[in-house]
């Protein structure tokens, strides 16, 4: 029998992205495997009422609440976590894990350089595109970050919120791609919000995707 200190896990957050997480694992695992394959994990579901009205950034609650659900993930025999939220690594780095987190920044980051990219333009919410901590760590990285011009900030943070709630139009789909293909031709595209990542053009050098990047270290042999 497996040890059960080897589970992979995920912490369940909203429902869109983390079903779109569970979706895309399932896809990678069974093309690296055979026909009826289906990725062992556990899942771990919070209610993400609990979280949502304290993102981004009011970390005195977000700290304790994050690091109890940490706990309760290891005595599930969790040792690989994945957690479908981009801005909630932010906390994440304030905190000591008893778990491997599968860290959508760092993991980026070192992607990044393995190709030997030093500037990209940032795609996320409004808050992560402008967020001081990540060009922070961006830069310790040597790795400049460019943001979309203003107007297109607004129109990515309206999309990101239409996905959220399942309400986006193929007009809208159709201009994110664009947005992402007019920005690439100068420099690739990093996408920084889970749901931002459900329209990622994934066969494309041009865009990288945080969430990608996630996913194929949660699937890696540990």
């Amino acid at each position: 029998m497996k040890n059960p200190s080897s589970f992979r896990g995920i912490l369940g957050l909203g429902s869109v992205s983390t079903n779109y997480y569970l979706q895309r694992i399932h896809q990678k695992y069974k093309e690296n495997n055979q026909e009826f394959s289906t990725c062992p994990f556990l899942l771990y579901q919070i209610d993400f009422q609990e979280l949502n009205p304290f993102l981004p950034n009011d970390f005195k609650v977000l700290k304790p609440k994050l690091e109890n659900y940490l706990e309760q993930v290891q005595n599930l025999g969790i040792s690989k976590l994945l957690i479908p939220n981009i801005t909630l690594h932010e906390t994440l780095d304030q905190i000591e894990s008893p778990v491997q987190i599968c860290h959508a920044l760092d993991l980026t980051l070192k992607y990044l350089k393995e190709n030997n990219i030093t500037s990209i333009t940032l795609f996320g919410t409004n808050y992560t595109m402008n967020a001081a901590s990540i060009k922070e760590k961006f830069k310790s990285e040597n790795i400049a970050i460019v943001l979309p011009q203003k107007e297109d900030q607004i129109w990515i943070d309206d999309f990101r919120k239409a996905v959220y709630t399942s309400s986006t139009t193929l007009s809208q789909e159709s201009e994110f791609h664009d947005l992402i293909r007019k920005y690439g031709e100068k420099k690739p595209v990093v996408l920084a919000c889970t749901e931002l990542s459900i329209f990622s053009l994934k066969e494309e050098s041009l865009c990288v995707d945080m969430a990608e990047c996630q996913i194929e270290e949660f699937l890696k042999p540990f």
